[in-house]
């Protein structure tokens, strides 16, 4: 033990968390240790006080307590004080540092300051400490990072659009997909992309109200996402505390309503948000309310995501009107808008004669493609059969007083029907709420029957609370009773017969209502029930639908613009006619199959192709399968599991049920609730037992435990013991292990280019460097456990050695780093390069590149070259290893 002097400074052995303590007080056989950064003293005796001398070495950084750096040049003793001479970085001048002026805050690695005060931990410890950061370096280079944790299964389309869009530069994207395609998915997953990889941190999504807590759902259950609601009550309390309520959350979602009122426009513009997410988007109008309020944070916002499975639901205008939220540049002018869309024919045609990079390079440069992308069942495939019945009913005259239900046909004919197809479920949608209620009202009293509804008049909490009672297999209600707004967003699967109590005029809306049924995850066959009255509106609806164009049993991608060529007439018909008028359908029909053809053959056609490249999206899948590498991960969390105190309970082959205990190693670890959870890291069972955690690297609590291994000090000092007795006994071993990182603005990915890097170091105890000739697993298999003591007094004794031999190799360390600087240069302007004139040259072809794309690749090269001009670099962890044969 060194003698105590005043100004000294020693670190505690036993409480490293304490920081760089100073001697204040040496009186006789006790010695007074001050500890600045906690403002805590602690005396000991001084014959065996657990305490270790800082020295710095030449070379080594220093802190001073104004906290400025410097290098160490030299280091000399003045009546008991180290003197610290070197060169401050700031300004490159001269200093000299007493030890009493260093900065009570440890700048040296975690590593090397519980190797100086002689603390070790268990070789598995450090085994796993190791294996979090070789699985984080494997992680942040994964083409597919994000995208492992989604609990979907891998459907190319999918996966391609979220692929594609998650890697643009500021993308500004229209999702469009038909019906059931899962456009919800799509966004899901190029959000976990984007906040996961860095590119994005501020979220804010703008659903309809009806749908908000479905979102909620979704994002937990799929993504082990969490968005946090903020509606007019929780945003006035908020706003109590003075600032900006959105601030205090990073990924945000409300309503449309909320949105439209715009009580908190400019709150929201200053919430620095980088990504908007709108659903449904069709019902954005510039004539609707609180459009503005949209276009402002179109505007603000630099990514943004709108879906809608209608684009044209609002006719062509419509949809120009979305395109130009997301460009206004490109898109300013109507007619050349419908100008461009007719020339697509041409190119589709020629799409259809190209394959692999040509075909590519065509799609990339005309159309919407970069705005906007489609994918349609019919190509996709998979789908069920859809059946249509019809039910012609005799037409009644109500008598005056009673309600309408009691004598109406259609009534009748629904209780006979739930009666026969009973115990299956039925959904039934019509138009309005008030019909609804009557229609419950109708079983209630004629047939006992309890009805759950669904309609714009209930809560979210009313509304999820129905479509609970009617999931119920047990004791749920056969029939689920929903408004028009029941047409959109909810999705039943689980449904095989819907009843369509009545019909909208607009076919868009006719595609939404069967869409409820008819989308991915449907195992049977649909049954569409019409019951109409002869002679009714319906009447002569089912008959344009069904023989016109064919729209109950097929998607039908032209719906919207039959409507609007042929709506005058049939509002006509609806207003005059008992029946459709043949001339009507037989023009219906003829154009029907015109603009099939033609969207085959044109626009359609060409989205199609870009919305989904099967060469790209299997190349995804194949990442996906490889980089998930589910045993890897399981054997790492159980180890993980068992070192940090958390229970675990095999259930069966693929599922674990694991809990906090009460001898954690930590108070808490994110994304492990108190109750405990069940989990698995096999995605089939993730999608048959969906109350369940899907664990992959993606997700919350694996990140943890990968961030408190590779973050906290855990197993950075271990002391191992070998048996080898080919080597003599007491021989030892220094490995080393250092990591660099870089300190860059998380939007720019760095990762991509510059992992986490590793870099060992081997040492036989003469100071030889084994590196080359040494492997790693070599000396791990040999290796085994020392009991914590021994391992302390090996420590202790070998320190200063240890300090030595770091301090003579570092010149090695710093040759490495500065190779793989060179390295991550190279590549990193190489292929942005490539990147920004791919862009350049395309947007000579087409004005969908925006030069905000271009600007964005060029500042992301900047930061990331000037990134790696000071790149972090800290010894990660530090093994000794003694030979015991």
């Amino acid at each position: 033990m060194s003698e105590f002097n005043l100004g000294q400074r020693w670190l505690s052995e036993t409480e490293t968390s304490l920081g760089l303590g100073i001697i204040t007080q040496v009186d006789g056989r006790q010695v007074t240790v001050l500890f600045p950064s906690n403002e805590e003293s602690r005396i000991y005796a001084s014959t065996d006080a657990p305490l270790a001398r800082l020295q710095l070495s030449e070379g080594q950084q220093g802190q001073h307590a104004d906290d400025w750096f410097f290098t160490v040049t030299e280091v000399k003793q003045q009546n008991g004080l180290l003197i610290y001479f070197g060169q401050r970085h700031d300004d490159d001048s001269e200093v000299m540092v007493p030890e009493s002026q260093l900065s009570h805050h440890i700048d040296i690695n975690p590593a090397l300051t519980r190797l100086v005060a002689g603390n070790a931990d268990r070789h598995d410890l450090y085994l796993l400490r190791n294996q979090a950061s070789e699985f984080y370096s494997r992680w942040q280079q994964s083409p597919v990072a994000g995208l492992l944790g989604a609990r979907v299964g891998l459907l190319p389309h999918q996966l391609y659009v979220a692929q594609t869009v998650a890697e643009r530069y500021h993308p500004r994207v229209l999702l469009a997909d038909e019906v059931g395609l899962g456009k919800t998915i799509e966004a899901g997953m190029i959000l976990q992309r984007r906040l996961l990889t860095g590119r994005n941190q501020r979220v804010l999504v703008v659903v309809p109200e009806s749908l908000r807590n479905q979102w909620l759902v979704e994002m937990k259950r799929r993504f082990a996402l969490s968005l946090s609601v903020f509606d007019e009550d929780r945003v006035e309390q908020a706003a109590m505390d003075g600032d900006n309520p959105f601030l205090s959350e990073q990924r945000v979602i409300v309503s449309n309503s909320f949105i439209q009122r715009g009580d908190w426009q400019q709150a929201l513009a200053e919430a620095e948000f980088d990504l908007l997410i709108i659903d449904e988007a069709h019902h954005m109008q510039p004539e609707s309310k609180g459009y503005s309020n949209i276009e402002s944070l179109c505007k603000n916002i630099s990514d943004v995501l709108l879906l809608t499975a209608t684009p044209e639901q609002e006719g062509t205008e419509g949809h120009f009107q979305r395109l130009k939220l997301l460009d206004p540049a490109r898109f300013n002018d109507l007619d050349n808008f419908i100008e461009e869309q007719n020339h697509y024919q041409q190119l589709a045609e020629q799409a259809e004669h190209l394959e692999g990079e040509e075909l590519d390079k065509l799609l990339d440069q005309h159309g919407t493609g970069r705005v906007m992308f489609r994918n349609r069942r019919k190509h996709i495939g998979g789908f069920p059969a859809r059946h249509l019945h019809t039910h012609a009913l005799p037409e009644y005259i109500p008598e005056a007083g009673e309600p309408w239900w009691l004598e109406d046909p259609r009534v009748i004919w629904l209780m006979d029907f739930l009666k026969d197809t009973k115990p299956q479920k039925t959904l039934l949608i019509c138009k309005t709420a008030e019909q609804v209620l009557d229609l419950a009202e109708a079983l209630r009293v004629l047939s006992g029957m309890q009805a759950a509804v669904f309609h714009e008049q209930m809560s979210l909490l009313e509304r999820d609370r129905a479509a609970e009672f009617f999931a119920s297999e047990e004791d749920g209600s056969p029939i689920l009773m929903c408004s028009e707004i029941g047409s959109e967003g909810r999705n039943f699967q689980f449904v095989q017969q819907l009843v369509m109590f009545d019909l909208p005029t607009n076919p868009d809306l006719l595609e939404q209502r069967i869409g409820r049924l008819d989308r991915i995850g449907q195992h049977g066959d649909i049954h569409i029930h019409v019951p109409y009255l002869e002679h009714s509106d319906e009447a002569l609806l089912v008959d344009w639908y069904h023989y016109g164009m064919n729209a109950f049993e097929q998607c039908n991608p032209v719906g919207r613009a039959l409507y609007e060529e042929f709506h005058h007439e049939l509002e006509q018909a609806l207003d005059f006619s008992e029946s459709l008028p043949e001339k009507l359908l037989e023009a219906t029909k003829s154009r029907h199959q015109q603009l099939l053809a033609e969207v085959e053959s044109g626009r359609d056609r060409l989205q199609e192709l870009n919305a989904c490249r099967p060469q790209q999206a299997e190349q995804i899948i194949q990442h996906i399968q490889t980089d998930s590498d589910g045993d890897s991960l399981y054997d790492f969390m159980e180890a993980f599991w068992d070192r940090f105190g958390v229970d675990t309970e095999v259930l069966d082959e693929h599922r674990l049920f694991v809990k906090p205990s009460e001898h954690m190693r930590v108070p808490a670890i994110p994304g492990l609730t108190d109750e405990g959870m069940t989990i698995t890291v096999d995605r089939d069972t993730a999608l048959t037992y969906e109350d369940i955690e899907f664990l992959s690297w993606d997700h919350p609590h694996v990140q943890a435990a990968i961030e408190l291994l590779t973050t906290e000090d855990f197993g950075s000092v271990c002391v191992a013991k070998l048996q080898n007795k080919a080597l003599p006994a007491g021989a030892w071993f220094l490995e080393l292990d250092y990591v660099a990182e870089l300190a860059a603005p998380p939007a720019i990915a760095a990762q991509e280019f510059f992992p986490q890097q590793r870099f060992r170091q081997l040492f036989d105890s003469q100071g030889r460097d084994l590196s080359s000739k040494v492997p790693r697993d070599a000396l791990t298999q040999q290796a085994s456990f020392l009991d914590k003591k021994t391992a302390r007094q090996i420590v202790k004794q070998l320190r200063s050695t240890a300090q030595s031999y770091i301090q003579q190799h570092q010149p090695a360390t710093e040759q490495w780093l500065k190779k793989s600087i060179a390295k991550a240069k190279q590549e990193a302007t190489e292929q942005l390069q490539k990147q920004k004139q791919r862009l350049v040259d395309l947007q000579q072809q087409n004005p969908s590149v925006r030069d905000a794309e271009i600007e964005a690749v060029e500042r992301r090269l900047e930061l990331l070259l000037k990134a790696l001009e000071q790149p972090s670099l800290s010894l990660y962890a530090i093994r000794i290893l003694v030979n015991q044969p």
